[in-house]
């Protein structure tokens, strides 16, 4: 499986929702500050985005730093769950002049983005897929069966048929 390239923003999931934004985003600045220069943190309430964060920081090693430390750590009673964003973010890109004026929302979804960095899908595309390749197996299994029952039988079939014994009867 191939994973997602180094990037100078990290993604957090797996936080505490019923902590207010403001309080969130400062215990987020305070735990990164240590790792270097935060140029942004995104967490919104929103239904989609509720317990996901966004943290950009100055340079690459920065956040791979942060990304090491504070994976599995433990903030307001729930462990993190940190891996790279799957594409820079606006603040980057308008940085290094990679940002695009004329297409300023053309964002791909994150299937979209995984699909293109060539990232196996999210735990449910997996099921999927072993469920389809389990059942392609069982009915590869069940042909087999059932063309070894075929050529037993025809094996059977090239003489003429045996008398059967039948069992005496009780009268």
């Amino acid at each position: 499986m191939a994973s997602i390239p180094p990037n100078q923003t990290i993604y957090i999931r797996n936080l505490n929702d019923k902590i207010p934004k403001d309080v969130l985003k400062q215990a987020l600045y305070g735990l990164c500050i240590a790792y270097g220069q935060v140029l942004d943190i995104v967490a919104l309430k929103t239904m989609k985005m509720r317990g996901q964060a966004f943290i950009v920081f100055g340079d690459i090693t920065a956040a791979t730093a942060a990304l090491r430390q504070l994976n599995g750590r433990k903030i307001f009673t729930r462990p993190m769950q940190i891996e790279y964003a799957l594409s820079k973010s606006t603040l980057v890109a308008q940085n290094d002049g990679t940002y695009r004026f004329d297409q300023p929302n053309q964002h791909m979804s994150a299937k979209q983005r995984k699909q293109q960095l060539g990232i196996i899908g999210d735990a449910r595309e997996k099921r999927r897929q072993s469920n389809a390749d389990d059942e392609h197996a069982a009915k590869r299994r069940t042909t087999e069966a059932q063309d070894r029952i075929a050529e037993e039988s025809s094996d059977d079939d090239i003489g003429p048929a045996a008398p059967r014994k039948q069992s005496p009867s009780k009268t």
